[in-house]
């Protein structure tokens, strides 16, 4: 049983959803978690690191599009 305020199509909202296909790499020498995109881009969706100094870089930002494929 769940006792909430919040009415239950809010609560439920989502769960049946597919969950996304992440990835976890090493981007600028920080491990984060990926959301790939089109055209060999990926959204940050996490930064797994344990460093606190990771967190304050910008690009590193959760949402932040990064490139997936090395630059030639």
């Amino acid at each position: 049983m769940m006792w909430t305020i919040i009415p239950p199509e809010v609560v439920w909202e989502g769960v049946e959803e597919r969950p996304k296909d992440l990835m976890e790499l090493s981007w600028q020498g920080v491990q984060v978690l990926v959301e790939p995109m089109q055209f060999g881009q990926g959204r940050i969706v996490k930064i797994l690191s344990t460093d606190p100094r990771d967190f304050l870089r910008p690009e590193l930002a959760p949402g932040s599009v990064v490139d997936l494929l090395p630059n030639e």
